[in-house]
């Protein structure tokens, strides 16, 4: 009987090993940077949280922009945060902390906003026609279709409309 149960510990055992090997692979693969990739993104990161708090300290820019400045300086400071602690940052979340959105928009880059938002618009109707079987998955298409026109609205009325609001009307939900 004892023989049995050496095997079966034996397992379990290896599967915690290689469990841990692979997570320990997964988290390093994610932040593999040099060390001199490591310097350079921090001393952008730590740009782009001054260059997000001196822009929400502008007066001439409207509270709706000044509290997006806010916010982005704030995710700025979290990203550089878990990375000097070490933590898995994808590198989707330094490209978001990194962007400082403009002061203005010219109109060239407000036509290709609306026209971005628009093709969302679209994508989330036709998601939530391919959807519509399950009432669950259809609404969030359908609230993700609000939010598109939303952003659309407020950029074609010269609007103040914040970037988290854009970017929240450019997502399409995904499923498989």
């Amino acid at each position: 009987m004892r023989s049995k149960g050496v095997p079966i510990v034996v397992l379990i055992a290896a599967a915690v090993v290689v469990a841990a090997f692979f997570s320990a692979c997964a988290q390093t693969e994610s932040n593999a940077m040099s060390p001199a990739q490591y310097d350079r993104t921090l001393q952008k990161l730590s740009a782009a949280q001054e260059s997000d708090l001196s822009n929400a300290c502008d007066p001439e820019i409207g509270p709706v922009a000044s509290g997006d400045y806010s916010i982005r300086a704030d995710k700025a400071a979290q990203v550089i945060d878990e990375l000097e602690h070490g933590r898995r940052v994808t590198q989707s979340r330094i490209d978001e902390a990194l962007f400082v959105p403009p002061k203005a928009l010219s109109t060239a880059q407000r036509a290709r906003l609306i026209d971005e938002l628009k093709y969302a618009k679209y994508m989330d109707n036709s998601g939530w026609w391919d959807w519509t079987r399950d009432p669950v998955i259809a609404q969030d298409f359908a609230v993700q279709e609000k939010k598109a026109d939303r952003a659309i609205r407020d950029l074609e009325t010269s609007q103040q409309v914040s970037w988290q609001e854009i970017d929240e009307g450019l997502q399409v939900p995904r499923y498989p």
